[in-house]
């Protein structure tokens, strides 16, 4: 069984948020983004299909993407990317 590291809950909207993780495997540390959502049954809260993991080596490159994402919806960028 793998350790996870919670990081970070955002909510998405009334029923979903993003969780942001931090796990293993195979040894190898990963970064996990994933949906969870309220279940209208049950009232609980639990992970969906929807997320995305990748290897936390490629963090400087996913978070200077976002932060260009950001600079152009503030308007501070324009034209096309340079990556």
């Amino acid at each position: 069984m793998t350790e996870h590291t919670h990081i970070a809950t955002i909510a998405k909207n009334a029923t979903e948020e993003i969780r942001v993780g931090l796990t293993a495997f195979n040894g190898k540390p990963l970064c996990d983004f994933r949906i969870f959502t309220e279940y209208r049954a049950t009232g609980e809260t639990g992970p969906t299909k929807k997320g995305v993991t990748f290897a936390v080596a490629l963090l400087p490159q996913i978070i200077a993407a976002l932060q260009e994402a950001e600079a152009r919806r503030l308007g501070l960028l324009t034209g096309e990317t340079t990556r």
